[in-house]
């Protein structure tokens, strides 16, 4: 995989990518009386944390028309999975931080640019 995607469209490369396997747990999940856990999982569902770094408002618009789009809340990403397999599965956006970072010839930067993104 040459970069990281959003609906089919390379994205600036992140300086933090972090991949979590979520378990979804089934309804019957809890402890015994004698404190052993039971339940059975029912799938397990990526996060990923991604971090950008000095990225300019352009880039931050492209971020920006997929992580915080009412009209499209859940969006395709192709990313490496934690077996390095290219994979492509529909994320919605957890609240977007973003740190500015000093003006540069009137131009803006964002210093740190970070999401969640939750497979659907």
């Amino acid at each position: 995989m040459e970069r990281l995607k959003f609906g089919g469209e390379a994205v600036r490369t992140p300086v933090t990518f972090t991949l979590t396997n979520e378990k979804i747990w089934s309804n019957n999940t809890g402890r015994t009386a004698s404190t052993k856990m039971v339940g059975d999982i029912r799938a397990i569902k990526k996060t990923l944390h991604i971090e950008w770094a000095h990225a300019s408002p352009q880039e931050v618009a492209l971020i920006n028309s997929y992580v915080s789009n009412e009209a499209r809340p859940f969006f395709d990403v192709t990313f490496l999975d934690d077996e390095f397999n290219e994979v492509t599965a529909s994320f919605y956006a957890a609240s977007p931080t973003y740190e500015p970072w000093g003006w540069d010839e009137k131009r803006q930067f964002c210093r740190l640019l970070a999401v969640d993104l939750i497979e659907q």
